[in-house]
């Protein structure tokens, strides 16, 4: 199990110097991925967003190790040739360490007031397709020429390739039946939001079938459970229900109840567990307590490491 932390670039806490901060911080704990979200306003309208590209290449020369992913890219916002030009220019910058996170958009408010139009989803759908396999197409090969519903290429060449051979994984983001079958057809990765374990055990299963159909190996699936930024941990159970207080409210469930992981070290590590077991091999996840560390600190000191001597013992058997 790898883990990773989410930034959102229009939350209330959305700076560079916080991110920076909670970035490197994240890196000598030893999390795997740091992800950045991608939004010109925040989901409840609040007119702020740090752009998610800029971010993520600020954090490729500010960090040494640490994964350096997208939660996820609105397909809409860049062209397919200038994202897979920015994605490979990442890639280089920071030496190999890009996770390219794409979905087909969802907030339809943020497209009209930006101008960048706003289509039914199977037109985004399609787009998202085309922009999957092209950009995979200028990554690994030359004079590339693609003739799709919504864009064309021709004799296209791009330079520099990704140092990641043959690419950098691609992720593509949402729940829904068609973005499972993109997953399939083209993706390396998922990553759905806040699922349930039992959504996954049947939707990871209908993705490798779906696979096995077109000629793809399904053991090469990624999975991440999406947590979007509603994670806490606590050392006790009186201590978890006064942070998560207003969150819980907010869902109108238990916090035991929710898909967010919300709970002592040993609750977190039991639903991490069951995540584990429907077929995740990721955590990302924001901490609900940000601009404050103390989650994330606590998390990294006393979830993570029950993780990483699971996976030593595993692999000495």
């Amino acid at each position: 199990m790898k883990f990773g932390v989410v930034l959102h670039v229009s939350a209330s806490y959305a700076n560079w110097d916080t991110f920076l901060a909670i970035t490197r911080q994240a890196e000598e704990l030893g999390y795997d991925s740091v992800w950045v979200s991608d939004h010109f306003v925040s989901p409840n309208g609040r007119p702020y967003g740090l752009e998610a590209w800029t971010v993520l290449s600020a954090l490729a020369s500010s960090t040494h190790k640490i994964r350096l992913g997208t939660y996820v890219l609105c397909n809409q916002f860049r062209h397919p040739s200038l994202l897979a030009k920015m994605a490979s220019t990442i890639d280089n910058i920071s030496r190999g360490r890009l996770e390219l996170g794409v979905g087909a958009g969802w907030f339809r408010d943020e497209h009209v007031a930006f101008g960048f139009g706003w289509e039914k989803h199977p037109v985004r759908i399609e787009r998202l397709r085309e922009t999957v396999e092209v950009i995979k197409k200028l990554w690994t090969e030359n004079h590339v020429s693609y003739d799709g519903k919504n864009v064309t290429w021709k004799e296209a060449t791009l330079e520099p390739k990704p140092i990641q051979k043959p690419h950098p994984t691609i992720w593509i983001g949402g729940n829904s039946e068609a973005i499972r079958k993109i997953v399939a057809e083209a993706g390396d990765g998922w990553i759905p939001v806040l699922p349930t374990p039992d959504q996954l055990v049947n939707d990871v299963s209908q993705i490798k079938d779906l696979m096995k159909r077109v000629g793809r190996d399904p053991s090469r699936l990624q999975v991440a459970y999406g947590g979007s930024g509603c994670a806490i941990v606590a050392e006790d159970e009186d201590s978890v229900k006064k942070i998560a207080e207003p969150l819980i409210r907010s869902m109108q469930k238990p916090g035991e109840e929710s898909e967010c992981l919300i709970g002592t070290p040993e609750q977190c590590i039991r639903k991490i567990e069951r995540y584990q077991k429907a077929g995740v091999q990721h955590i990302v996840a924001g901490f609900y307590d940000f601009p404050s560390s103390k989650c994330m600190r606590l998390f990294a000191r006393s979830v993570i490491p029950y993780f990483k001597a699971k996976r030593q013992k595993t692999r000495k058997h």
